[in-house]
């Protein structure tokens, strides 16, 4: 379906306004884990750097270079040579990449965070390079998302990008995220959460009760998790009754990545409304400039304004879609999920697994493997090899028994910003040679993250290259499925290359 070039436009400008606005209505309250009730009066804009948009400037040069012919190992390069963050599932992505892992094994190994909402933040790039063509919107998202998630990552990001698509050229939201389903499997979590709040909202669920409604089938202690995300920014627009303020902000109040869902919901209510339906007092309080991170700053060619950023996109999207045109049987292959062993891909960490040993026994051990060092062979019985940072002790726990574990750490170069993550789903103390770093009886469950992490620690530890280091950990009242986290990281929650785990 063609699309008025005048109303096209309209739409692209409105896509990145209401990204920015309700980014920066939602930025304040990022990571909440509690229900607000904002209402217009308590709107505050902020306009700093936000990754939801910025990434996408970025994916744009590489867009303009490659085309359609843009794929993840393009996108792979820009990461590489680019991308700075170190949180969550970029964080993790970038550790693989370094390992020589591309995707889609690049986004599924050793990552904590497969299901993070990073990826379907930057979906509307791809709806705004290809309008009305939601197949080729959600190829773009897929090779895009694959970098660094899998599974329900993925699908969520392809939904997104599907549904801003279909928005170009359509007008009724139940309409366009129809569509948007089309591009992921029915039995998705994220298909799943998108068909629940669809039916609350038929079934005239009032909006005080949504959040304890989705928290209770789809709710994640992750405030990132992208179905939960998903579900808040489909139940906003429903809800939202064609109003952007209200919109916005019942994807805020739900709480949780409040910046991200504020976003998306901006993003879609721009495409599908235009520039005209959003309140005069926010256009004008808008900057028109885009804030970007530091490390962005410099790159060349970056857009700098929403116009500058607008008026590349309709440039762009004319050569995708005279290319379509060129080349009317070009396929766009759908996205399916890699599967992997682990041992054949990341490198083999030891550690000695010790359940149901007594505190002594434990302090003996302790001091013989520091008067030894690592490779000694009076433990050997109890050594157990694990890949990656994720340590599944679920095989090793028995009636809520206590649990001990010893490790010689190493990396290959001094670091003076070195830090370590420690953490697990129950009590957790550990030493690093024999000095206690961390005692954490919270019972949050764990999520490892160095800027976040909970159910446990993050804890700076400089450390001195190619010198082995003993991690004692100790894990309290231990019942399955248990997983520990460890990892090196730096100040930047960078994971640290080459740290060897051995005993």
């Amino acid at each position: 379906m063609k699309i008025d070039k005048s109303v096209y436009e309209n739409k692209v400008r409105a896509c990145w306004m209401g990204k920015a606005m309700g980014g920066g209505i939602g930025a304040p309250y990022e990571g909440v884990p509690y229900q607000l009730f904002l209402t217009a009066k308590d709107i505050y804009l902020d306009q700093g750097p936000n990754d939801d948009l910025e990434l996408q400037l970025l994916w744009m040069l590489y867009a303009e270079k490659f085309g359609l012919e843009l794929d993840s190992a393009a996108l792979v390069d820009c990461w590489q040579q680019h991308i700075k963050y170190g949180m969550d599932e970029y964080g993790a992505a970038l550790r693989n990449m370094r390992r020589g892992l591309n995707p889609p094994l690049s986004g599924a190994v050793d990552n904590w965070f497969t299901d993070g909402m990073g990826a379907a933040i930057r979906a509307e790039i791809w709806a705004c390079l290809a309008p009305g063509r939601p197949e080729v919107a959600a190829y773009l998202a897929s090779q895009d998302a694959s970098v660094d998630h899998c599974g329900d990552g993925v699908w969520a990001e392809i939904f997104i990008a599907a549904t801003c698509s279909a928005a170009f050229t359509g007008s009724s939201l139940r309409d366009v995220m129809a569509e948007g389903l089309k591009h992921i499997p029915a039995d998705c979590r994220t298909a799943g959460g998108i068909k629940f709040v669809t039916e609350l909202w038929n079934g005239h669920v009032p909006y005080s009760e949504l959040r304890r409604r989705i928290m209770d089938r789809f709710g994640s202690h992750n405030f990132t998790d992208c179905v939960m995300e998903i579900c808040f920014i489909v139940a906003a627009m429903l809800y939202g009754e064609n109003d952007f303020e209200q919109t916005v902000l019942h994807a805020v109040n739900f709480g949780m990545d409040t910046d991200c869902t504020g976003a998306t919901c901006g993003a879609l209510f721009g495409i599908l409304h235009g520039t005209e339906a959003f309140p005069d007092r926010l256009t004008r309080e808008m900057n028109p400039e885009i804030t970007v991170s530091e490390f962005l700053r410099e790159i060349p060619g970056l857009p700098r304004s929403i116009d500058e950023f607008t008026a590349r996109i309709i440039t762009l999207s004319e050569k995708i879609s005279l290319a379509l045109e060129n080349d009317p049987a070009k396929t766009f292959p759908a996205y399916r999920p890699v599967t992997y062993n682990p041992s054949e891909l990341l490198p083999p960490a030891s550690w000695l697994v010790m359940p149901g040993i007594s505190e002594n026994e434990a302090l003996e051990i302790e001091k013989t493997l520091m008067v030894n060092g690592p490779g000694q062979t009076i433990y050997q019985e109890d050594r157990k090899i694990f890949y990656g940072t994720q340590l599944d002790l679920s095989p090793y726990v028995s009636c809520f028994n206590h649990m001990h574990l010893f490790s010689f750490v190493k990396i290959p170069e001094t670091r003076d910003d070195t830090v370590t993550m420690a953490c697990a789903d129950t009590g957790i103390t550990a030493w690093i040679d024999g000095r206690q770093m961390l005692n954490y009886h919270g019972r949050q469950p764990a999520l490892p993250a160095f800027h976040r992490t909970e159910g446990g620690s993050t804890f700076a530890f400089p450390m001195t290259g190619c010198k082995y280091y003993l991690i004692h950990v100790r894990l309290l009242f231990c019942r399955s499925p248990l997983t520990l986290s460890v990892a090196v990281g730096n100040t930047d929650s960078q994971f640290v290359a080459g740290v060897e785990y051995k005993i």
